[in-house]
């Protein structure tokens, strides 16, 4: 487990399985021009996604602690301090087909923002933006040392 894995640790600790591991992780937002609401109605077609605390308006939240296990990807809720909150989603590796760094990028304030996007095997996509390059290369490239291609 890397040192930027410290806000998923405790999280990730009730409810990894048995000799499951935590193989990365990053701290995650929604895009902010797209409608948290219009993900989720999205991703409710993904096969393998099992919702267990999304927003109260129905949405995912727009700040998450996205991890990747040696089984599956996880959705946590962030807190004000960064750390993962609730398990908002879990879905099976087998249901994702990969996961890329996308060209486009901006600076916020004097921070860059590196966009990612993972698509799941029914072709869904699911951007996100972080504002750690270097969590996002070792989530992406977690997700695809685990995926079939």
């Amino acid at each position: 487990m890397a040192a930027r894995d410290w806000a998923v640790k405790k999280a990730a600790s009730k409810i990894l399985g048995p000799d499951e591991r935590l193989v990365a992780s990053c701290m995650a937002n929604l895009p902010g021009t797209l409608k948290r609401e219009g993900y989720y109605a999205a991703l409710q077609n993904v096969v393998g996604i099992r919702f267990v605390d999304v927003a109260a308006d129905g949405g995912l939240p727009p700040k998450m602690n996205v991890a990747v296990t040696d089984r599956r990807l996880l959705l946590f809720e962030q807190s004000m301090l960064g750390r993962a909150k609730d398990l908002v989603a879990e879905i099976p590796i087998a249901q994702i087909a990969g996961a890329r760094v996308t060209e486009s990028g901006r600076a916020q304030v004097t921070v860059k923002v590196h966009n990612f996007v993972i698509t799941f095997a029914g072709g869904t996509d699911l951007a996100l933006e972080s504002a750690d390059k270097g969590g996002v290369t070792n989530l992406v490239g977690a997700i695809n040392g685990r995926v079939r291609h």
